[in-house]
């Protein structure tokens, strides 16, 4: 079998069929796909039987693509809701879809699968319109429907789209950038109400604490020069070093935000 041959002269006819309808998908690629052409969609609506759309908003849209082998296996198929559908109903719908492509593998099977989306639309417009005699059917229909959206979930996972992490990316770095400016700032305000050695002095002086002085040797227990030589330099001037208490706490603050930027990284 031409495989290229039987899928060109296919978008053909459903070129003629559905004329504007039929659409080329460029930006919306369905999550997990690596068509190997175009990619394609239809928008399913229900009709009223004069022809014109039904005043119910339900929009639904059948993307498709062919694989290398088709129509031998399955097309790339997905259906999307656009209006007025729940992701229970479109859950439902891709099963549908699924059964039928099954069911006509080894043939042309776009159109059929496109009126078959058609079908259940008008159906599901239908009951909407229409409100349920049994309740307990409805129930279990609509138990049904969230499990097979469940199922489709668990099969696919969540897609992680470009925008979406740009988006938690941003917070992420604001979110770290006022961490560190809070941490920063808190060590600002410790240095600026700490004493320096000088000030602390005299402090201890002023509050008649008694401060621990250098033992003296045996002659010079009787004079005052060492005494004060101790507080001053040799030349007479007094020696201003301040002492230095926040370099250890400085060090533990850089330990703290190290550890808080690793653990929010993690």
């Amino acid at each position: 079998m031409d495989y290229a041959q039987e899928q060109a002269d296919e978008l053909e006819a459903l070129t003629s069929i559905f004329a504007d309808d039929l659409e080329e998908v460029r930006d919306s690629i369905p999550s997990g796909w690596s068509p190997m052409g175009q990619v394609w969609r239809v928008v399913v609506t229900p009709q009223a039987e004069d022809g014109q759309e039904m005043e119910i908003p339900i929009k639904v849209e059948v993307v498709f693509a062919h694989t290398p082998t088709y129509p031998e296996e399955p097309p790339l198929l997905k259906a999307r809701g656009l209006q007025g559908i729940s992701d229970a109903d479109v859950g439902t719908l891709q099963g549908v879809l699924e059964d039928a492509v099954q069911e006509n593998l080894g043939m042309a099977m776009v159109y059929t699968l496109i009126t078959t989306a058609q079908e259940w639309v008008q159906d599901k417009s239908t009951t909407l319109a229409v409100p349920s005699a049994d309740p307990e059917a409805e129930e279990r229909r609509r138990r049904e429907a969230e499990e097979a959206r469940l199922a489709e979930m668990r099969a696919h996972g969540h897609a992680v789209t470009p925008e979406a992490f740009a988006e938690w990316k941003a917070r992420f770095d604001a979110e770290m950038t006022l961490q560190r400016a809070k941490l920063e700032g808190d060590k600002s305000e410790d240095r600026k109400n700490r004493l320096t050695g000088k000030q602390w002095f005299l402090q201890q002086e002023a509050q008649h604490i008694e401060i621990e002085e250098p033992e003296l040797e045996a002659d010079e227990e009787d004079g005052e020069d060492d005494r004060e030589n101790w507080a001053y330099g040799e030349d007479g001037e007094e020696e201003e070093e301040d002492i230095d208490f926040d370099e250890e706490d400085e060090e533990e603050d850089e330990d703290l935000l190290d550890e808080l930027l690793a653990s929010k990284a993690g």
